[in-house]
């Protein structure tokens, strides 16, 4: 019988139950990756608030219609690329705006790159979505007071 069999009856002799991270060499741990991983969503993390609140900023200034906002910004799929939520009210043509975040858009990289410090400003990519209309205050209000 090989040793690599002999070593595994050994270790569910040992054990009563046997999982599969058994016997595993610690340097070698998952674990380790996935905590080196959330190392780097953190960065990621911090990257996009930089360029969202950046662009909270400058966005008064590119002239979009329709009282838009800047909603969020996300990696799409990762820092090189940024994918920006951009919310306007019910009633906005989203063609239009659309249109005109298409022509700002060079305007706006370059203020977050003169803001973040990286080699390369990320791309962006915009989303336009409509707000949705806000729950009635009454309800919010009944909520408070079962909770006092």
């Amino acid at each position: 019988m090989p040793s690599s069999k002999r070593d595994a009856e050994k270790l569910r002799a040992f054990c009563a139950d046997v999982f599969e991270d058994d016997g595993v060499n610690p340097s070698e741990d998952k674990r380790i990756d996935a905590r080196q991983n959330n190392k780097c969503d953190r960065k990621l993390d911090q990257l996009c608030r930089q360029v969202e609140q950046n662009l909270q900023l400058v966005f008064p200034g590119a002239n979009v219609p329709g009282d838009a906002r800047i909603a969020g910004v996300e990696p799409a799929p990762n820092a090189g690329r940024m994918r920006v939520t951009v919310s306007v009210c019910v009633g906005c043509d989203l063609a239009q705006v659309s249109d005109a975040l298409d022509r700002c858009k060079g305007y706006l990289r370059t203020e977050v790159a003169q803001a973040i410090s990286r080699r390369r400003a990320p791309e962006l990519v915009f989303t336009v979505v409509t707000d949705s209309p806000n729950p009635t205050p009454e309800s919010n209000d009944q909520e408070e007071s079962d909770h006092a």
